[in-house]
């Protein structure tokens, strides 16, 4: 089997293609799935650096998403069979990763993938949809008619997010640069964009969403926004933080307007909640295949050339997912 590992913590060029490694085998209720397309997220840049340690040490195979094809199943699993088309996502932080030809799921993570999502679309889309869907819906209890802000808007997850946020009726504020990314962020549903580069990104949120208070806030940089989030947001408003790179400091203003606001602040992270995932990918799945839900792919690369997707990751300008496909 060919994997991607890293032996030690660093930059991109700790990715080493190896060749001839052990297929896994499934325990009893796990699958074991060849893999046909993988998806690179940042959570998988903060392993390899080490900021995130995986738990079962050196060497380590990344990658937290992937979609393929049932090989086996384990004497327990009861859902799935050989030959089945499935995806997942939160792997490789407490178990190996995907960027390999060959992976085991616990079946409880697993979800049935219809034949009118190609396997790249599949990858793509598990952690993109399923975090926007547990942060709007599960962890932010966004309703019909709240006005959202979804921050990151032309990326992995903000793309996902605006359309989460729309087809749950959503007034629905996106941030991205203008120009593409702007343009992108509209054709997903999108009600109104504001570039983050703003120096009034606050009076352009207000003005965004035509002096509305914001009620709820899918947040991948609390450090760079959240004095923002809370200057702009409604009473009760619920802000549901998937990321920062800093520490998030509140200042004395923003945190006074927060407490007369009675605002939350909501943490989730995916991966500590294995339950939830397969339940949300398959309502995912359906609306891929009807055309609901649309995953955008900036780029595919091959396993040999994940240092480079890995580093076209953390550069700007990525608009959607980068995919990673071991069978080209």
């Amino acid at each position: 089997m060919r994997a991607v590992r890293y032996h030690e913590y660093g930059d991109e060029d700790v990715l080493t293609l190896e060749d001839g490694l052990e297929k896994p085998t499934p325990d009893a209720n796990q699958v074991l799935v060849q893999i046909e397309a993988a998806s690179i997220n940042p959570i998988d840049t903060y392993l390899r650096e080490g900021n995130v340690p995986p738990a079962n040490g050196l060497p380590h195979v990344g990658g937290s998403d992937m979609a393929g094809v049932v090989e086996a199943v384990g004497d327990d699993v009861s859902n799935f069979s050989e030959g089945d088309r499935v995806f997942a996502t939160g792997l490789g932080i407490f178990s190996p990763g995907t960027y390999a030809e060959y992976t085991v799921v616990s079946e409880n993570m697993l979800a049935h993938l219809p034949e009118e999502v190609s396997f790249q679309e599949g990858a793509a889309a598990a952690m993109a949809f399923a975090t926007s869907w547990r942060a709007l819906i599960g962890r932010g209890d966004l309703s019909m008619g709240d006005v959202c802000l979804v921050h990151g808007a032309s990326g992995g997850v903000g793309h996902a997010g605006i359309q989460v946020a729309a087809q749950a009726g959503g007034y629905v504020i996106g941030t991205a640069r203008e120009g593409e990314a702007a343009s992108m962020a509209r054709s997903m549903g999108a009600d109104a964009v504001v570039d983050y580069r703003s120096d009034n990104l606050i009076g352009d949120l207000e003005a965004a969403a035509d002096g509305r208070e914001i009620d709820v806030v899918l947040e991948p940089h609390a450090d760079a926004n959240i004095e923002a989030d809370l200057e702009r947001l409604a009473d009760g408003g619920r802000i549901v933080i998937i990321g920062e790179e800093s520490p998030i400091e509140i200042p004395p203003g923003p945190s006074m307007t927060a407490k007369q606001a009675d605002a939350d602040l909501r943490f989730m992270s995916l991966a500590a909640s294995p339950d939830v995932q397969a339940p949300i990918l398959q309502r995912v799945a359906l609306r891929l295949a009807d055309k609901r839900f649309t995953v955008e792919i900036d780029s595919v690369f091959d396993l040999d050339e994940l240092p480079a997707a890995h580093e076209k990751l953390m550069s700007s300008g990525v608009m959607g997912k980068i995919v990673i496909d071991p069978t080209i």
